[in-house]
């Protein structure tokens, strides 16, 4: 990747500090309250309270000490103030909602329930869509929300609506959450009246297993799942591949890599294939786009990525390490912060 997202630097001093491009910038003196990364944007709340953007080299304050609760995804950010629902715009803020309950942000979808107009809306491609009218008094209004996928579960018509690429479907029959999971272009369900187990993946659907699963997990572009007889499975790009005849002992799905535990091993599905990236399962582990970074067995940071093997750092006994899109920090034992990108570390103390 030429370009890189901005991640955010806590200095030794306590100094919030944004690397991007292979370069530091200092954003504010005193450590923030807290701080977020979404795409190209930092958004951090300061030691006074106010919330601040970072982006494309410069900051903006985007509230003054009005508590603010942010989230993000990948690629987006919005925040709750008060009873509004708000998103970066310009040299400020736009409002997308006055009045809202529930909401959530994916990486080009920020889903949200309208208490005033009754509706559940989604932010789309800059635009706002009404997904479906809901009730102002109704407890709750149901959904789930993949990387660019959302389902809504309609109780009244027992039918689960699909909001994909900026259009709604039917995409079965139903009204329980636990038997249908979006994701990046996919979705993995079961319709109400049988359990053959089928993926909608970039608007073609497929039936996958005749029976339900024992579990099953979906990221980017993939599902992974226990079947039936208990073989641990893979649909990818139009097509089924075996991981192994047995479950794992567990298996986490993180965008576009499978990672479980094989007895003790700590191993990886990524690309069609399976590595054993080290023969105990680590204590420390985390995933990112198509990146596994963990601490080896001396606390020495390791990295996968494209079927290469990569160590960070060869300094042992790091604590801590933060992962974003292509970039790994972690806290060096001489106190300063080391930060690798595209196979340089940099150092900022």
């Amino acid at each position: 990747m030429s370009a890189q997202t901005p991640v955010p630097v806590i200095s030794a001093y306590g100094n919030l500090v944004a690397f991007e491009n292979g370069s530091f910038r200092q954003l504010e003196g005193r450590k923030p309250q807290a701080v977020f990364q979404g795409g190209d944007k930092l958004v951090y709340i300061t030691d006074a309270g106010d919330l601040k953007l970072y982006t494309k080299g410069k900051s903006t304050t985007l509230e003054r000490g009005e508590s603010a609760l942010v989230s993000t995804s990948k690629h987006m950010l919005a925040w709750k103030s008060g009873p509004a629902l708000r998103i970066p715009a310009g040299d400020g803020a736009n409002t997308l909602c006055r009045s809202v309950g529930r909401y959530t942000v994916s990486d080009s979808i920020i889903a949200y329930h309208d208490l005033m107009q009754q509706n559940l809306m989604a932010r789309w491609n800059g635009k706002d869509m009404p997904i479906a009218d809901v009730l102002m008094t109704s407890e709750d209004v149901v959904w789930k929300a993949g990387s660019n996928t959302l389902l809504l579960y309609d109780q009244g018509g027992r039918r689960v609506l699909l909001f994909y690429r900026g259009k709604v479907s039917v995409l079965c029959n139903g009204t329980d959450p636990s038997r249908s999971v979006p994701g990046g272009d996919i979705v993995a369900f079961m319709d109400e009246y049988d359990d053959t187990f089928r993926v909608f993946d970039k608007g073609y659907e497929y039936d996958v297993e005749a029976f339900k699963p024992a579990s099953f997990q979906v990221g980017e572009g993939l599902v992974a799942f226990v079947n039936a007889t208990g073989a641990f499975r893979c649909f990818q790009g139009g097509r089924m591949w075996d991981i192994m005849d047995f479950a794992p002992g567990e298996y986490w799905v993180r965008d576009s890599v499978v990672v479980f535990r094989d007895q003790d091993m700590f191993k990886v599905f990524s690309n069609g294939a399976v590595e054993t990236l080290e023969r105990n399962m680590p204590a420390k582990w985390a995933a990112v786009g198509g990146m596994v970074v963990w601490l080896d067995t001396r606390n020495v940071l390791q990295l996968y990525q494209g079927g290469q093997r990569i160590t960070v750092s060869k300094e042992a006994g790091i604590g801590h390490f933060d992962v974003y899109p292509g970039t790994v920090t972690f806290r060096s034992n001489s106190g300063d912060t080391k930060v690798w990108w595209k196979g340089k570390l940099y150092s900022h103390y």
